[in-house]
């Protein structure tokens, strides 16, 4: 045999080899479910290591502040509100703070309507089931609530007896704002007596649309800044919170992450530069409640 044909048999075999290998190198890739072009980034190598798994939106958002003033309620909206109240003797709060029963603002001038705040007490209590039907619960506590579809439940907080819900807009929640809030208080049976309730108006996008924190890192923000303990997992939410109140009545928003740990335990990221934001959520729950307490008390002097 010829030199010639020796070597050209010596390179198909090679080649035969090598195709070999690499079909079996990509056999253990697909079967590894491993692959070596995405690898683990610093932040979450050190979740990893404690356990923390997550399911996050998709980076890369854009989004941008928004702002609204409080809703001032219209005769319109009094009318409504007159007419789905048959089990409520209800208040309304002005922006001076003046608090006058429905009725009276009904019969006045025009110009009065500048109400803000509605505060209302059943007549009869309003039965309810936190512990077997919470849901139901819920949607009952809306239906009777001037727009209640547009609140979401928060949590209800059993030491002070209250339901706390917040103003939902653009498929977004209002976090802790005083002005898109909804608090119920229950008796010792767990009915509800009394509510206050604020809106915003429409929130208005601001200029400047940028991207967001990547969801990674509102995560780790929050590992770094408090604890969340090993092998929990974490979901998140796309909400604002106040960013600054403007002379004008008119309150600016910024795009927050809801960092929900476990589901039950929430800590917000500033979405737009990634900082941690604090909140005392026993001192905001406490300060609706005393207002409520005051807008009815002053109510039943009237």
């Amino acid at each position: 045999m010829q030199w010639g044909q020796i070597k050209t048999i010596f390179i198909i075999s090679f080649l035969v080899l090598n195709l070999f290998l690499v079909q079996e190198f990509l056999e253990k890739i697909e079967t590894s479910n491993y692959d070596p072009l995405e690898k683990q980034s610093p932040v979450e190598e050190q979740l990893s290591e404690y356990g923390i798994t997550y399911d996050l939106p998709e980076k890369g958002q854009k989004e941008s502040y928004v702002s609204a003033p409080r809703y001032t309620l219209t005769e319109e909206d009094l009318l409504a509100i007159e007419e789905a109240s048959d089990n409520q003797q209800i208040g309304l709060t002005s922006s001076q703070n003046e608090v006058l029963p429905l009725e009276d603002v009904l019969d006045g001038e025009p110009s009065i309507f500048n109400m803000e705040v509605i505060a209302s007490e059943f007549i009869e209590p309003l039965s309810l089931d936190l512990e077997n039907d919470l849901n139901e619960s819920i949607e009952s506590i809306k239906s009777q609530v001037f727009k209640g579809d547009s609140y979401v439940f928060w949590d209800y907080y059993e030491d002070e007896q209250v339901l706390l819900f917040f103003q939902r807009q653009n498929e977004k929640t209002v976090y802790f704002n005083e002005s898109a809030t909804l608090i119920v208080l229950l008796n010792e049976e767990g009915d509800a007596i009394q509510y206050r309730q604020t809106m915003l108006d429409e929130l208005e996008d601001r200029p400047d649309e940028q991207t967001v924190t990547d969801p990674i890192n509102a995560v780790f923000s929050v590992w770094t800044n408090t604890v969340i303990p090993s092998d929990s997992h974490v979901t998140l939410d796309l909400g604002y919170q106040t960013l600054v109140p403007l002379d004008d009545g008119v309150q600016v928003f910024v795009p927050t992450w809801d960092v929900i740990v476990n589901e039950e335990d929430h800590f917000f990221v500033n979405a737009m530069e990634g900082q941690f934001v604090s909140h005392d959520e026993e001192k905001f729950v406490t300060e609706r409640k005393e207002a409520l307490k005051r807008e009815i008390q002053d109510l039943i002097s009237e």
